[in-house]
């Protein structure tokens, strides 16, 4: 009798936790990106060009200052580093530049698909998912003689609150390398 009673136990046990479903944002989420990109004009700049950042904020976010200016930082650090590696050379915003890269992060509840379909022009369509808050990240690069839009790509994933400070950097600079490769091509 024994025996039995382990083995009814086990196969309840087994039936329990087949019925619970686990999500773990760090690993499942990970690879929850979605990208696109498009070139607006067929430039490409050499090995030792300039550029600078222009950041660009969403009016009336949901965050706090405090949250939008850390999360700002980290992407600015990110594309800084992503173009040097390339051989581009970051300057200050109103000394002289080849490109000026421009580039805004943006709750889903504060900026909707459709609104960056329609002042973007470029929307990754990560469909929603009850769980999560979707997030995005618009970038794009401006010629600095004709002041003309090159290329500009755009990332949706979602937020990752859980995240501690070392994760959000490490997220952070995966995503603008994901999207700087197609600016690269």
């Amino acid at each position: 009798m024994k025996k039995s009673t382990l083995i009814i136990l086990y196969l309840s046990l087994f039936l329990l936790s087949a019925c619970v479903q686990v999500i773990k944002p760090s690993a499942n989420n990970y690879s929850q990106l979605s990208l696109s990109s498009v070139w607006d004009l067929p430039i490409k700049y050499p090995v030792g060009s300039t550029f600078s950042l222009s950041p660009k904020y969403v009016k009336g976010a949901s965050l706090d200052s405090k949250d939008i200016d850390v999360i700002y930082q980290l992407y600015a650090n990110a594309i800084s580093e992503g173009l040097s590696q390339r051989g581009y050379r970051r300057v200050e915003h109103n000394a002289s530049v080849d490109f000026y890269v421009g580039f805004g992060v943006a709750l889903s509840k504060d900026l909707s698909d459709k609104n960056i379909s329609d002042k973007f022009g470029v929307t990754p369509g990560l469909s929603e998912n009850a769980l999560f808050e979707k997030g995005s990240f618009l970038i794009y690069v401006e010629d600095a003689k004709s002041n003309q839009r090159v290329w500009r790509g755009a990332v949706q994933g979602f937020v990752q609150e859980n995240f501690n400070s070392a994760e959000r950097k490490e997220r952070t600079e995966a995503v603008v390398k994901m999207i700087l490769l197609q600016f690269f091509k």
